[in-house]
């Protein structure tokens, strides 16, 4: 891994160039009353055996799966060679993992960047992260400046906080720094307020005037904004009057109106593209308003920005998008389904699962952290595959590690099982492991929501680092 690059100090100025390129002891319980001596129930009858998979099921995989050696970026890429005709013509590749905090999820999808990006010529990477701050990292892989670990918390999502994302970062790095040209981008707008100070210190730039009218006109959605580390302990925005909201939503577009009024002007100032990047900050900071006035939810709005990021590297750029199964596959009322739309068959959609192993999250089922513990993250065991869901299916098959296209016909004998809707797993950025059985969807049509599945028999939890978000913007 190549040596970390100190972090120089960033000014307005170098703000404006970045746009260019989720302890205390318990109490005590007190002590029960005895309990009242009752007749005891008769027992209870036993639990029917699970009933067996066929073994057509796991002969039908076998011979259908493309099996994979391991998950690892450094890998070489022949046995991913079958990607080639998954892929096929694509220009938009979106990869899901159906449980955040599992690192050989995130291993293979780096891996698949890489393979996509060397193989295939795919030029463009996108991550269910907040869209400004995503910046920071862009100028890294593509300039060396900064330090990504300290800008990878930055991007306010622990999930992404890792080993092993880190890791693809630097080696984005010196695919660029060997003469590539691979960009990073966040495509979501949970966190406005990174995108507002951007827009201030555009006009302090461009139009010092103008300034106070452009502040006054944001503050109804600058007072409820995050800070640079994150979230504060203020008032949210979502819970303010619809009558606050409809005001603020009048003065949001008040600013985009001066914006737009001033382009020519602005532009000559400052340049076209800065113009139309500034522009972008203030719809994703408008869309946070937007996905709290009941007006756009964050599923279609992570969608529109990735339109609008494919719109700008062209038709000749491919694109890697990065975000859990719920968010990428087409189910109505989800990003992938918004994304489909639009882009129909140019892009592919890889659903991740898992039957066995660990993973990380943070714990539902505790209200405080431990003593000397700063958050409730931990890693646990999984729930066995649920009877008769996918994962239960999958680890019939021979193969450890492998892919499945979902596109192929299901008219073959042990191929029936996957064109119904069964159970399927479904862990985000925290558990409950006092209740495992609340994170399974009994149902999934992984078909209908997904064009591929990469499957694993088990998995390892990721290695979060512990590095807070830089104090800056």
């Amino acid at each position: 891994m190549r040596p970390r690059i100190p972090r120089p100090g960033l000014g307005v100025a170098a703000l404006l160039l970045l746009l260019p390129a989720c302890g205390q002891d318990r109490a005590t319980p007190a002590t029960p009353a005895p309990p009242e001596v009752t007749t005891p129930p008769p027992p209870s009858p036993e639990a029917p055996a699970p009933a067996p998979i066929p073994p057509e099921v796991g002969a039908w995989l076998d011979a259908n799966v493309h099996p994979f050696d391991g998950s690892h970026l450094s890998l070489p890429h022949d046995d991913l060679e079958f990607l080639r005709d998954l892929v096929g013509d694509a220009r938009i590749v979106a990869l899901g993992e159906n449980t955040h905090g599992t690192r050989d999820f995130f291993e293979m999808k780096a891996r698949i960047l890489r393979f996509l990006v060397e193989e295939m010529d795919f030029n463009t990477f996108a991550i269910e992260a907040t869209w400004p701050e995503a910046h920071r990292l862009d100028r890294y892989v593509r300039t060396g400046e900064g330090d990504p670990a300290i800008l990878l918390p930055g991007l306010y999502f622990w999930t992404w906080n890792t080993e092993s994302v880190l890791e693809m970062i630097e080696w984005m790095r010196d695919h660029n720094e060997a003469g590539g040209d691979l960009g990073f981008h966040g495509v979501d707008m949970q966190h406005p307020g990174m995108a507002l100070h951007l827009v201030r210190e555009y006009i302090r730039f461009v139009d010092p005037a103008s300034l106070p009218l452009i502040t006054d006109r944001l503050d109804c959605l600058t007072r409820f904004a995050n800070e640079p580390s994150g979230w504060g302990d203020g008032p949210f925005y979502r819970d303010q009057t619809d009558a606050y909201q409809t005001q603020c939503d009048a003065s949001l577009e008040e600013a985009r109106a001066h914006l737009i009024e001033n382009r020519v002007r602005y532009a000559a100032a400052g340049g076209e593209d800065r113009f139309t990047l500034i522009l972008r900050s203030l719809r994703v900071a408008y869309q946070y308003h937007l996905r709290y006035s009941g007006g756009q939810s964050r599923d279609e709005s992570m969608a529109e920005n990735t339109v609008w990021l494919s719109e700008r590297i062209g038709p000749e750029g491919r694109m890697v998008l990065w975000a859990h199964n719920y968010h990428v596959a087409t189910k109505p009322g989800l990003q992938g389904y918004y994304q489909r739309q639009t882009f129909g068959d140019d892009m592919v959609v890889i659903g991740f699962s898992h039957a066995t192993g660990r993973f990380t999250a943070v714990d539902l089922s505790i209200d405080t952290p431990a003593p000397g513990r700063s958050n409730r993250l931990d890693e646990f065991d999984l729930d066995p595959p649920k009877e008769n869901s996918f994962e239960a299916h999958f680890a019939t098959a021979s193969a450890p590690r492998f892919a499945l296209d979902l596109r192929r016909p299901l008219n073959e004998p042990g191929s029936a099982w996957l064109s119904e809707p069964r159970p399927g797993r479904h862990i985000g950025c925290c558990y409950r492991p006092d209740d495992p059985l609340l994170f399974w969807n009994d149902e999934a049509l992984l078909p209908q929501w997904f064009d591929v599945i990469i499957h694993f028999e088990s998995t390892r939890p990721t290695v979060v680092f512990d590095t807070l978000p830089p104090p800056y913007w």
